[in-house]
C-alpha cells in the first residue's frame, strides 16, 4: 500500500522551512553578515576620505600675495618675508612649496617628497608673477588683453558620452565578486546538505513521502533565502553607509543597480543552485564532494572571467551580445547596470533568456537528483545518471 503524498506545495514548504530554521539558528549565519556590513562600512568610509579634498600650502615670500594672482584650486596661499623664510618653511614642512621674490628674480623651493599639485601650483604663480612683471615694464595694457582672450575662447565642448570611470568600475568589480562569492558559497552548502542527507540515510526517509524533486526544490528555496537575506541586508548596508557619508561616495553604485545585483543574483543562484544539488548526489561520502563539485565549479567561475574581460571596455561589440547569454548574463548585467550602460528592457530580455535556462538546468538536476540519490557507495558519474 503506498503512502498517501501531500501536494507539491506542502511538500516544498516543509522541506523549506526545515532548511531555512537550520540557517537561521545558526551563529556562523549572522556572523558572517554582521562582517559584511562591517565590510562594507569599513569600505565606503574609506572611499569617503579618499575622495576627501586635498588643500596643499604654497608660500609667496618677498612680494604682495595679490602679485602672484589667484590661487589655484586646492592651493592655500601663506605669505612670507623673504627666499631664507620661505626656504625654513619648505624645509620644515610648514609649506608643501614657496615662490619667493628677490628683485627682478623668482624662484620656486620644493622638497623631493613636495606634492606633484603644489609643485605645479608653484611653478604657475612664480611664472604669473614673471609675466605680469614683463607686462608692467612692456607698459601693456593688461585689463584689454584679459578681455580680449577672455572674448577670444577657449570654449569647452563636450563630445560623445563618456564612460564610467575608474572608480566606478573598481565598485562594480567588487559588486560581481561578492555576488560570485555568494553563489559559490551558497551553491557549496546546498551540495554539502545532499552529501549529508544521503551519507547519513536520512534521505530515505525523506523520499518515502516526498519526491527527489520536491526534496530538491525545498532545499534550493531554503537556502536560496538565506543567501538573499544576507545579500538584502548587503545592499541596505551600502545603501545606509551612501547615505550617511554623503556625496564623496559617487563612485559606488546606484540604489537601482543595487537592487538589479540582488535580483541577478537571485536568478544565477536558482541556475547553478540545482546543479549544485545534482553533483551532492551523485557521491555518499563528504571526502567525494569536492571531485564532483569541478565540472559546476568551472562553470561557475567562466562569467567571472568574462566579466573580468569585458570590464576593460564595457561598450566592446562582444559585451554586448555576451552579456544576453546565460549565465554570462548573470554577472555581466548587473555589472553593465551598475555603471548605467544598460536599460530595464534589455535587462528584462536577458532575464527571460536566463529564466529558460535555468528551467532547462531544473530538468537536468532533477534527472540526475532522482537516478542517483539513492544510489550509495562509489560516486556516479555525471553521464551515467544521466543515461539511468
Amino acid at each position: 500500500m503506498s503512502t498517501p503524498r501531500n501536494s507539491t506545495l506542502s511538500d516544498v514548504w516543509l522541506v523549506y522551512r526545515r532548511e531555512i530554521d537550520a540557517r537561521l539558528r545558526s551563529k556562523g549565519y549572522f556572523i558572517g553578515m554582521l562582517f559584511m556590513v562591517i565590510a562594507v562600512f569599513g569600505l565606503v568610509a574609506g572611499l569617503y576620505y579618499a575622495n576627501a579634498p586635498k588643500t596643499h600650502t604654497v608660500a609667496v615670500c618677498g612680494a604682495p600675495a595679490q602679485s602672484f594672482g589667484p590661487a589655484p584650486p586646492g592651493i592655500s596661499l601663506s605669505a612670507c618675508t623673504d627666499e631664507a623664510a620661505g626656504r625654513d618653511r619648505v624645509a620644515d614642512k610648514d609649506a608643501d612649496a614657496a615662490v619667493t621674490v628677490s628683485g627682478s628674480r623668482v624662484s620656486v623651493l620644493s622638497r623631493s617628497d613636495s606634492p606633484p599639485q603644489a609643485q605645479a601650483s608653484a611653478v604657475a604663480l612664480a611664472k604669473a608673477w614673471a609675466t605680469q612683471r614683463a607686462y608692467d615694464r612692456q607698459r601693456i595694457d593688461t585689463a584689454a588683453l584679459q578681455r580680449d582672450v577672455a572674448a577670444a575662447g577657449p570654449a569647452l565642448v563636450t563630445v560623445g558620452g563618456g564612460g564610467p570611470n575608474g572608480t566606478e568600475i573598481g565598485a562594480a568589480i567588487s559588486m560581481v565578486v561578492v555576488l560570485f562569492m555568494q553563489i559559490i558559497g551558497q551553491g557549496s552548502l546546498v551540495a554539502q546538505g545532499v552529501v549529508e542527507e544521503k551519507s547519513t540515510r536520512v534521505v530515505e526517509v525523506l523520499l518515502a513521502t516526498l519526491t527527489p524533486l520536491r526534496l530538491m526544490m525545498g532545499k534550493v528555496a531554503g537556502i536560496g533565502t538565506a543567501a538573499v537575506l544576507q545579500i538584502v541586508v548587503l545592499v541596505a548596508a551600502v545603501v545606509g553607509a551612501r547615505s550617511m557619508f554623503g556625496d564623496r561616495t559617487e563612485g559606488l553604485p546606484s540604489t537601482a543597480a543595487l537592487i538589479s545585483a540582488a535580483l541577478w543574483f537571485l536568478l544565477t543562484f536558482t541556475l547553478f543552485a540545482y546543479l549544485f544539488a545534482a553533483a551532492g548526489s551523485l557521491v555518499s561520502r563528504p571526502e567525494d564532494l569536492q571531485s564532483v563539485l569541478m565540472p559546476v565549479m568551472v562553470l561557475a567561475l567562466a562569467p567571472v572571467g568574462v566579466a573580468a574581460a569585458a570590464a576593460g571596455d564595457l561598450n566592446a561589440g562582444w559585451v554586448g551580445i555576451v552579456q544576453y547569454v546565460p549565465p554570462f548574463s548573470g554577472l555581466l548585467m548587473p555589472l553593465q547596470a551598475s555603471v548605467g550602460n544598460v536599460s530595464l528592457l534589455q535587462q528584462l530580455a536577458a532575464a527571460a533568456l536566463m529564466a529558460g535556462a535555468t528551467g532547462g538546468c531544473v530538468w537536468l538536476a532533477a534527472r540526475i537528483y532522482s537516478n542517483s540519490i539513492l544510489k550509495i557507495g562509489s560516486a556516479v558519474r555525471w553521464r551515467h545518471a544521466l543515461a539511468a
